[in-house]
């Protein structure tokens, strides 16, 4: 309520989910969620000469499209103090345009490689499913997602004619919707003794092969390439309260 975000505060005052307690077993859980690497993963392409490049405007955008009381990372560092900064009229500029220099950066993949595995990576929050299974969300660092959403804003509009019109979830406004009033106006069109199937994949992006992805990425969308190397021909390092699994 704090953070103006009501409707995130009426869905946890209604929501019965529990944390998954922290244990031997809990962690057993969470390594089969991330498998291994698999031995045949194929070289990725080298770096690109060019990337996406982003100014000002962008970034403060991407900032302000955090969702309010939106979680920090392992350092705590909310998107909220991150807008609180930038919206400082003695500083705040000066900050932007060391923002701006700092995301270009990571949109080159030059981030260095002492630090691409802790700064790709983020912290787990395990809840325990009503199915018996557990759900996992990771939490990033601010700084990376500010540059992944930058990245994303970018080619979501590029990509949007490249999958119409197969998928409504990426650069359809209010595909979702459209998608859910579409199956029930079919539903309501069967024959008797007709049925209707809804797929879903378990655990399906920690299942990617990552160099099937970035190949993927090289050939259609390669301004955010350099970026999606850097981020994808590393380990990550998630932390579960003090424990350590790695995405790979």
């Amino acid at each position: 309520m704090e953070d103006g975000n009501v409707r995130t505060a009426v869905r946890l005052l209604c929501s019965d989910d529990e944390s998954v307690p922290v244990s031997t077993h809990t962690l057993n859980k969470l390594q089969l969620k991330h498998p291994k690497a698999p031995a045949d993963w194929s070289a990725s392409p080298a770096l690109l000469a060019s990337s996406l490049s982003v100014d000002e405007a962008e970034v403060l955008q991407a900032i302000r499209s955090f969702p309010a009381g939106s979680s920090g990372g392992p350092d705590g560092f909310r998107p909220q103090h991150l807008l609180d900064l930038v919206s400082c009229r003695e500083s705040g500029a000066d900050l932007l345009t060391s923002l701006m220099a700092f995301t270009n950066l990571l949109l080159q993949g030059k981030s260095h490689l002492d630090m691409t595995s802790i700064l790709l990576g983020g912290r787990l929050v395990a809840l325990n499913k009503k199915s018996g299974g557990i759900h996992l969300i990771a939490v990033g660092f601010t700084l990376r997602r500010l540059a992944s959403k930058c990245a994303n804003s970018y080619a979501v509009s590029k990509l949007t004619p490249y999958f119409a019109p197969h998928q409504m979830g990426a650069g359809v406004k209010g595909g979702c919707e459209a998608a859910v009033h579409a199956t029930l106006r079919f539903l309501g069109s069967l024959q008797p003794g007709s049925v209707i199937a809804k797929l879903d994949f378990s655990n399906a992006f920690n299942c990617l092969h990552r160099d099937s992805m970035l190949e993927a990425v090289s050939q259609q969308i390669s301004e955010i390439y350099n970026y999606c190397h850097s981020a994808y021909t590393h380990h990550s390092v998630l932390w579960f309260d003090e424990q350590v699994i790695w995405s790979e």
